[in-house]
């Protein structure tokens, strides 16, 4: 009788644990297989500064990166830097961004890196006699900078001619054109896609600069109010930047959105149309910023159908005319495609001496001084301004594509308009939409 009782009692208790180990042993697997779903193997390129040499290794963070590049370039403090742009590749969410079989540079910290364009160049400058306009420009730009300007104007306006009389500027696919493709843009089918990615990249750039700068301020590092306000507007600019591609279509012809200084340029009238991105999340608040209105008024290409640039003027200039009357066409060779890396996006408000200066300002009162009232409806702020912001840094409401001599780089008059919201504003309400818009997605 005590052994029936003893196997009545104890045997439910003996099969539910071995249920409940083998349901923890699942489980268990289940998170080893997310993990390593999470941190897949990808393919990456990787040389020194002066490219002596080139491998391709596998790695799933930074920090395996840098190990296995330690192994094949030993040096003391091995950071890590794109090719294209010479960007320093901090942490992994960045990594994670990039395409496989991207080029990195390994160097140490204080390293001048020579980007793919720099390399490139001067490749071209000891072939190519028509490129001893390098020389000039790295040696007597600073002490003869009107000579400077004169002689790389000539050389431009011949230049231009030479590749428009090749008649190869309208080709598109890799096969119709495969020298423009030699380099850097391998990956790419078309010219199009190669111009797209190239002004992402810019975009991206003056997010994590941005990122950077403001992470990287006292405010941020010690004040917890601070720093959620911060990175919620990081956040807020990382689903606007979704809801425009990051403006691709900038640089890409095929666009016929066009900027409306074109229009003034070359006296006639562009169809309206926008560039559609090709993910639902994306699609979603496309759709979203479309129905609002915010970013097309700024969603334009900088080019005409053919792909020809021009350059907009130094900041000093009234309006958007070049007295050089620069122009260029990367899409008809790749020498041209490699001179348009010199061609700058000018913030004429300028990012670091007055948008993220006064953005912390303005995050500083904020938490501070949080009965301040609007300007506007007079009620209790509860936000900076976002969209004005993000306007400022990424779009061309603030941006003017200009050559290098017309690069003005002297201390701006202007100053940012970002201000405190209150409910009642327009912009909080729309940002907050998109927002939620992304929680329920």
């Amino acid at each position: 009788m005590l052994n029936y009782i003893k196997e009545t009692i104890m045997a439910p208790s003996t099969r539910s644990s071995k249920t409940l180990d083998k349901d923890r042993d699942k489980d268990k697997a289940k998170e080893l297989q997310l993990v390593s779903s999470e941190n897949k193997m990808r393919g990456f390129k990787i040389t020194d500064n002066e490219r002596t040499r080139k491998y391709g290794i596998g790695a799933n963070s930074l920090e395996m990166l840098t190990n296995k590049a330690q192994l094949k370039f030993p040096l003391e403090k091995l950071h890590v830097y794109l090719s294209s742009d010479g960007f320093e590749v901090s942490d992994d969410e960045y990594l994670n961004s990039l395409p496989a079989q991207t080029l990195f540079i390994v160097a140490g910290p204080d390293a001048l890196i020579t980007t793919d364009a720099d390399f490139e160049f001067e490749k071209l400058r000891q072939q190519s006699p028509l490129l001893k306009v390098a020389d000039i420009f790295y040696d007597f730009i600073e002490q003869h900078p009107e000579k400077f300007r004169r002689m790389i104007t000539e050389y431009e306006q011949q230049k231009q001619q030479r590749a428009l009389d090749q008649t190869k500027a309208h080709l598109s696919l890799k096969a119709e054109h495969l020298e423009w493709f030699e380099g850097g843009e391998e990956r790419f089918k078309s010219k199009e896609e190669a111009m797209t990615m190239r002004a992402q990249t810019r975009v991206r750039g003056y997010y994590y600069k941005t990122k950077e700068e403001l992470t990287r301020t006292q405010l941020f590092r010690q004040n917890a109010k601070a720093r959620q306000v911060i990175n919620s507007v990081l956040e807020q600019f990382r689903y606007l930047l979704i809801g425009c591609d990051y403006f691709s279509m900038m640089f890409n012809r095929q666009c016929q959105q066009k900027h409306e200084f074109l229009q003034q340029h070359l006296g006639e009238e562009v169809p309206d149309a926008a560039a559609v991105p090709n993910k639902r999340l994306r699609q979603l608040i496309k759709d979203y910023t479309t129905r609002h209105g915010i970013l097309d008024e700024w969603s334009v290409s900088l080019c005409t159908d053919l792909g020809d640039f021009y350059c907009q003027g130094a900041y000093s200039d009234n309006g958007n005319c070049c007295s050089l009357k620069h122009t260029i066409n990367p899409y008809a060779s790749r020498e041209n495609l490699i001179l348009f890396q010199v061609w700058n996006l000018d913030h004429q408000i300028e990012l670091s001496r007055s948008i993220l200066p006064a953005l912390v300002t303005n995050v500083q009162e904020l938490i501070s001084q949080p009965q301040r009232k609007c300007a506007l409806h007079n009620k209790r702020v509860v936000d900076i301004s976002v969209l004005e912001y993000f306007l400022e840094i990424f779009s061309l409401k603030n941006l003017k594509l200009v050559h290098i001599v017309c690069h003005e780089k002297v201390q701006r008059t202007n100053r940012s308009n970002g201000r405190l919201l209150c409910s009642d504003c327009h912009e909080y309400n729309i940002v907050q939409e998109l927002m939620q818009l992304q929680l329920e997605n």
